[in-house]
């Protein structure tokens, strides 16, 4: 539907007198709680309140307790004996009355077939979802401000916060995405105009902490475990006619995975660090669905987009890898030349790079490791394909000061890789003999490592050097040419 003939656009008048309203009743409102207040009667604490501490190594360890003393204002508002009774409070019918006396405005809080259901109850219940839009004005006033006392500017910021949600069609969030498992010596890095790298603030933390999907299960501790994430500024996302649908930012396919995922990659590439990320969650920026206390207005989802060991008592490593400024500045790097690659075999190399770091099955993440290589070096030439492959990493090797290993080395390792896969791909018995390779002197690496690590180097090094994306160049300038082998 075009924004122009959408209800958004019909409402969009309401919005002056419903701000004034909503004023008037929120200061009704907050004067009957400091009176409640000032009588010393009791008020309830929040269900399942966040909290945080944390570990010896830095990571923080989220958790939550129904044993909280941050106090739920918006509870004291009710239909029991010495609950504040909404509908005594002038300001707080003329609110309802406003709102259902514009049947597309009240459709924006309750469904209209529900309107059909006879039943004093229902009706009653009606009528306290549109007194929730008060009572968490309130709720949110009294914890943004520490105060019971009305101020007609803090209020209003209040108010824009719940009329941005109710009047707007798009609403601006920041997109977050916690790093797991990696610190950063800066509190913030700047990539682009509309990204960045920073330190979550508690309230944040506080704010994801309950953050978690139905259909998948992410352990807590492992959620928990991120200093930093990254931020992806300036994003928006399309409000749902009727509020209790707004659930778009809860299904991880709203979300710019792929964008996400090489920046994951871009670390790999660049640190030898194990990472992921298990939880995506929006940020909203001057809008409020509801709210909880003070913290920020997060929505999100949850992803086992890490590796499995992480689940295994992870959390309690002795230290955390940091990553340097220095270090950043090439992540940066490599970051922007994937977001400027416009050739298929570098975003399927950069997913299958990052599906086989987080692999339960060495065997598997093989595969992927080789599939990769294939998008990037080979071509449609008949030759045999596993000598070809190791000849142009042979050949690529020189380019790179910083890859310990001499065109020989390499070229011998690419062929006991595919020695292995074949292995694989045939169901050997013997396995196990291909898995572990040996290396100069008496050390020993898998064939899984073995793989990662050659593939890491190859995308970086034709990131760095894109013309040798065409793999016939490597042929007749690397090869051919006399530059290398």
């Amino acid at each position: 539907m075009e924004l122009e003939h959408s209800i958004f656009k019909r409402i969009e008048n309401k919005r002056e007198e419903f701000g004034l309203l909503l004023n008037a009743a929120i200061k009704d409102g907050l004067s009957k709680i400091s009176d409640r207040v000032s009588s010393k009667k009791y008020i309830s604490g929040y269900y399942n309140w966040p909290s945080i501490s944390f570990r010896e190594n830095g990571l923080p360890n989220l958790s939550s307790s129904n044993f909280q003393e941050i106090k739920e204002y918006r509870g004291c508002f009710g239909s029991k004996e010495g609950d504040i009774i909404a509908s005594d409070i002038n300001s707080f019918t003329d609110f309802l009355k406003f709102i259902k006396s514009n049947e597309e405005l009240e459709s924006r809080f309750i469904m209209q077939e529900w309107k059909k259901i006879e039943g004093k109850a229902f009706v009653n219940f009606i009528d306290v979802l549109i007194y929730n839009i008060i009572t968490n004005g309130i709720e949110r006033y009294i914890h943004v401000y520490d105060s019971f006392e009305y101020n007609e500017n803090k209020v209003k910021d209040i108010i824009d916060e719940i009329q941005n949600f109710v009047f707007l069609g798009t609403l601006p969030v920041d997109i977050v995405i916690p790093i797991l498992f990696v610190n950063f010596e800066f509190e913030s890095y700047v990539l682009s105009e509309a990204i960045e790298v920073r330190r979550l603030v508690d309230k944040e933390h506080l704010a994801r902490c309950n953050i978690i999907s139905n259909n998948v299960s992410v352990h807590k501790s492992v959620l928990s475990s991120a200093t930093h994430a990254l931020v992806l500024k300036g994003w928006e996302v399309k409000n749902s006619d009727y509020d209790m649908d707004f659930n778009t930012l809860n299904d991880i396919r709203a979300y710019p995975t792929d964008r996400i995922d090489k920046f994951f990659a871009s670390i790999r590439l660049v640190e030898n660090v194990s990472t992921g990320y298990a939880q995506i969650f929006s940020l909203a920026k001057s809008w409020i669905g509801h709210c909880k206390a003070d913290l920020p207005y997060a929505v999100g989802a949850t992803t086992r987009s890490y590796p499995s060991n992480f689940e295994d008592y992870y959390w309690n490593i002795d230290t955390v890898p940091v990553v340097t400024n220095i270090k950043m500045d090439e992540i940066s790097k490599i970051y922007s030349l994937l977001i400027d690659s416009e050739k298929n075999s570098i975003d399927l190399s950069v997913k299958r790079l990052n599906q086989c770091l987080v692999r339960d099955s060495e065997e598997d993440a093989v595969l992927d490791a080789t599939i990769a290589l294939e998008a990037l070096l080979a071509d449609d030439g008949n030759q045999e394909m596993t000598h070809k492959l190791a000849m142009r990493i042979g050949a690529l090797v020189n380019l790179d000061d910083c890859f310990k290993k001499s065109p020989e080395q390499a070229f011998k390792d690419v062929k006991s890789i595919y020695a292995y896969r074949s292995a694989i791909v045939h169901g050997s018995k013997k396995l196990d003999k291909k898995r572990v390779i040996k290396l100069e002197g008496d050390k020993e690496t898998t064939t899984h490592i073995l793989a990662v690590e050659y593939l890491k180097f190859v995308l970086k090094v034709l990131l760095e050097n894109p013309k040798y994306q065409d793999s016939k160049l490597i042929d007749s300038e690397l090869l051919l040419g006399g530059k290398n082998v």
